[in-house]
């Protein structure tokens, strides 16, 4: 593989590894350096396809893979799944985006039509993530209902969002004696995220983690589901000295993944190689600097997003860390009411002498997507 040519020359890697820990010594594959050196990785590639990230990171990045890559990921999944007995063909509603996938004009609508056939012949339901309006969310319940699926999975957030219009409206969910789990993906969970929706659902919440350009990395631990468990045979884990997980890929791959820099902070007990996974913390950059009497103090944001899950009518919100250190936060809600109150006492119970005068609150009509379809609620100004 050429990139890797000219890798092992600029960094002066062996030919081989005699331990797992000696990747710790490689440099850390990252998004930055895929994306400067497209050329050298699709140089070689032959009968291949490729893939884009969703780019909500940042500038999307593209890979090539292959037919095995793409069946290996579909395995891995329902080897997941499995544990939590379900199958192939076991009826699914499916709240998803990438639409942008099919292409245009006449093109795309062949695309999208071809992808409601298969939806249909795996005994699928799609719905549509890019509309979470309380009338569309009011159809996906009764959809829901109708269809007494097996599994519920999507986006964190549209689930989530799904969760709390079913408690926020007293929506009758008593139709879900088939549900065995809803599963949650691409987006990082909070404790608070799964225990709304297995109140609501009354099912475990099982999480999906993953990533485009790796396929399914690990699923919830049926014997403990605070717990992931990695796929050892396809994934070489570890944690870096900021405990963010870097993945080396050990399955069949057109251009593999040595020492790929995830940026996902997880927690785990694992000292080495990593094989589970107690928590996805999120990103670097979820945390937040707040001004506490006269110092900054960071802070994870899954405590600023729990005050504003708890809000009773807001629909969706976004948190901007302004360069100044200024805390902008925009949210949709029903009825015209300012949450600044509620917001500014809930944060002082936790960080006593806050400086409330940095936070900046702004109502909207909605909260943009990225391209994918998914909700960026931290937004970090660069």
């Amino acid at each position: 593989i050429p990139f890797y040519q000219y890798w092992k020359k600029k960094y002066d890697l062996p030919n081989f590894i005699k331990n797992l820990d000696e990747l710790k010594y490689f440099p850390s594959l990252e998004k930055k350096h895929i994306q400067e050196n497209e050329d050298l990785i699709f140089l070689s590639s032959k009968n291949y396809t490729s893939i884009s990230t969703g780019g909500s990171t940042g500038k999307p990045i593209r890979l090539p893979v292959s037919k095995i890559e793409t069946l290996n990921s579909y395995a891995n999944q329902y080897l997941g799944r499995s544990w939590w007995d379900i199958k192939p063909l076991d009826r699914i509603i499916f709240c998803w985006g990438h639409s942008h996938l099919f292409g245009n004009g006449i093109h795309g609508k062949i695309n999208q039509y071809k992808r409601l056939l298969y939806d249909f012949i795996i005994n699928t339901k799609r719905l549509n993530a890019y509309d979470m309006s309380s009338g569309s969310i009011n159809k996906y319940c009764q959809i829901i209902n109708k269809s007494n699926p097996v599994t519920i999975i999507g986006y964190t957030s549209s689930i989530y969002r799904i969760a709390k219009y079913i408690d926020e409206n007293n929506f009758d969910i008593n139709n879900n004696s088939n549900l065995k789990a809803v599963v949650v993906t691409s987006e990082t969970v909070t404790n608070y995220d799964i225990n709304l929706i297995e109140k609501i659902f009354n099912t475990p919440c099982v999480i999906e983690y993953g990533m485009a350009e790796t396929g399914v990395i690990a699923y919830s631990s049926k014997e403990n589901s605070e717990n992931m468990d990695l796929f050892w045979d396809t994934f070489i884990g570890i944690k870096d000295d900021k405990n963010i997980l870097n993945i080396t890929t050990i399955s069949e791959r057109i251009f593999p993944l040595i020492n790929y820099k995830t940026d996902d902070l997880i927690e785990s007990n694992d000292n080495h190689s990593i094989l589970k996974i107690k928590k996805i913390l999120g990103r670097k950059n979820d945390f937040l600097k707040i001004k506490v009497n006269n110092n900054i103090i960071e802070s994870h944001s899954e405590f600023f997003t729990h005050i504003l899950k708890s809000i009773k009518n807001i629909e969706n919100f976004k948190i901007i860390q302004k360069k100044n250190l200024d805390i902008e936060i925009e949210y949709v809600s029903v009825n015209n009411f300012d949450i600044s109150e509620i917001f500014l006492n809930e944060i002082s119970k936790e960080f006593n002498g806050v400086d409330t005068n940095t936070f900046i609150f702004r109502r909207v009509k909605d909260i943009q997507k990225t391209i994918a379809g998914k909700t960026k609620w931290i937004e970090v100004e660069k």
